[in-house]
């Protein structure tokens, strides 16, 4: 986990993921026992059973429009916990992710990435 002069990432363990997200910088960094893991690899054992929604138009979000998705689960929603509310955080290269405790938020400003995750 990084730290720099402004914040200070603390991971927060959601089963073998380690989530340092940080609402001052604005980043979400994934680790396992094993050292760094890749934000495609994490989002999807944390937040791959997640059902999307839909998509809505978004106002303050890196793009016009983001996916809506439910957890399947209260035991899943917790773990929405281990990510600040209400801010967007760069989870990966042209991907953002939001929540707020309920529903996860994501936005993208590459349009092949968001037709991606928005197929079945």
């Amino acid at each position: 986990m990084d730290e720099n002069t402004w914040c200070e990432h603390k991971p927060v363990w959601v089963g073998r993921i380690a989530v340092a997200a940080c609402d001052e910088c604005g980043r979400v960094e994934w680790v396992s026992d094993e050292g760094p893991v890749d934000h495609t690899e994490a989002m999807a054992a944390l937040f791959g059973s997640f059902d999307l929604a839909g998509t809505m138009d978004a106002l303050g979000a890196p793009s016009p429009e983001i996916l809506v998705y439910t957890p399947p689960s209260s035991r899943k929603r917790r773990h929405l916990d281990a990510l600040p509310r209400r801010a967007w955080l760069k989870a990966g290269p042209h991907l953002w992710m939001s929540t707020d405790g309920e529903v996860l938020l994501l936005a993208t400003t590459q349009r092949l990435l968001f037709e991606n995750l928005t197929s079945a």
